[in-house]
């Protein structure tokens, strides 16, 4: 039997376990860009200086033409439930997920 260094260990991971443990992390991964979209947006707030009208009818005007921008040009979202029914369907198959 081999010793492993004291920083290290060994351990058995049932087949199970470890699709639970990508799953999870799979899920982190995805909603990190999330929070950190939303997060960034709660900075900016709490950078918020003084009152300087020029620079908020600006941030405004910003603001506006992304909204006008999101509506011509949506950025691609994804449908959860056709991934999760795909996911199901690939899975209830016996096949591994694209």
């Amino acid at each position: 039997m081999t010793s492993n260094p004291p920083d290290q260990f060994t351990t058995t991971v049932s087949r199970n376990e470890s699709e639970a443990l990508l799953r999870r992390i799979i899920h982190e991964e995805l909603t990190r860009p999330l929070e950190a979209q939303r997060l960034s947006l709660l900075e900016g707030q709490s950078r918020e200086g003084p009152d300087d009208p020029d620079s908020d009818a600006a941030l405004l005007a910003d603001m506006l033409a992304q909204i006008e921008r999101e509506a011509v040009t949506p950025a691609p979202r994804i449908d959860w439930a056709a991934v999760k029914a795909k996911l199901a369907h690939v899975e209830a198959a016996g096949k591994s997920p694209d």
